[in-house]
């Protein structure tokens, strides 16, 4: 799923959710409304669905973060309960993504006691659209799980006394049912989540209501010229960001390899030099020159 090329977006028919380009020109686009609820509602519990939504700005002032700093959603909206939902996009593994995303959704419902609602305040719910796996402590239970939730609950009893803010992740890369084993719609949109990049044939059930619907607001083809063009824009911003990362990153293992080939060499020369063996052979043996030899008899 971490493979991007500008060679295979040409051969895309649909986009890739988890792309910068594919996530906003599907969350972006005001004219997906109807597609966006039927996604958030196939990963909120039963009890919260969101019948209506209103776009919110992605970038909200931080109250706790200082006078210039912003912090970015990648899609914000609230329901006509007033409920805030988030959706958040990670396909690259990061060590403290679990607490960028409590942080965000704490400010998320603490911006709204600053907006003078007092403590009765809606709830904020964030879903991660997850491209990574989650390193959950017991491997075994999540062996074939793939939506977790997090809240706020009594330890023993799991009491709800209210509710306040929900983490709710989708772990695509653990999701593996196939065509045919995908029976609920969430099943079914999940797979779509995952696959629809690769995708060259519909799914058997592709073209029946929901599913339908997503994928022709994940087709490609069926963007207006603008929106086109703002997709492909993103898109090859990803691939030269991406292509930037990969150099640094080679780079990164260049040097560090010829650091531990140095730290290997000087060790080497050490133990010649104390065994008495001459400076040329030592030289020789270890590609170093004869004063970085004679410096390690200091």
């Amino acid at each position: 799923m971490d493979k991007i090329t500008a060679e295979g977006m040409e051969q895309q028919e649909y986009v890739d959710i988890l792309t910068n380009g594919g996530f906003k020109a599907f969350f972006g686009d005001e004219n997906n409304k109807e597609e966006v609820m039927v996604l958030i509602n196939a990963l909120l519990p039963e009890h919260r669905k969101v019948v209506e939504i209103d776009y919110r700005p992605t970038e909200l002032q931080g109250p706790v973060i200082g006078h210039s700093k912003e912090f970015q959603y990648d899609f914000v909206c609230r329901d006509n309960s007033g409920a805030v939902f988030i959706v958040e996009m990670q396909r690259y593994r990061e060590d403290v993504w679990f607490k960028r995303c409590v942080s965000y959704a704490s400010r998320a419902y603490d911006r709204q006691n600053k907006a003078g609602l007092g403590y009765d305040v809606p709830p904020v719910y964030l879903i991660g659209l997850m491209g990574v796996d989650i390193d959950h402590p017991d491997k075994e239970y999540w062996k074939d799980r793939y939506i977790s939730e997090y809240t706020f609950r009594e330890k023993e009893c799991h009491d709800l006394l209210g509710e306040t803010i929900c983490i709710i992740f989708a772990e695509l890369t653990r999701f593996c049912k196939s065509e045919d084993e995908c029976e609920t719609e969430q099943d079914r949109l999940l797979y779509l989540l995952k696959n629809s990049p690769q995708l060259r044939a519909l799914p058997k059930w592709g073209n029946e209501g929901q599913c339908k619907r997503i994928l022709d607001a994940f087709r490609i083809r069926n963007f207006d010229e603008r929106k086109r063009n703002k997709y492909t824009n993103d898109m090859y911003d990803e691939y030269k960001l991406l292509g930037q990362l990969k150099a640094a990153r080679k780079e990164g293992e260049a040097i560090s390899e010829a650091r531990t080939l140095a730290r290997r060499n000087a060790e080497i020369a050490t133990a010649m030099l104390a065994d008495g063996v001459d400076i040329a052979i030592i030289c020789k043996y270890t590609n170093l020159t004869p004063e970085e030899v004679e410096k390690l008899r200091q």
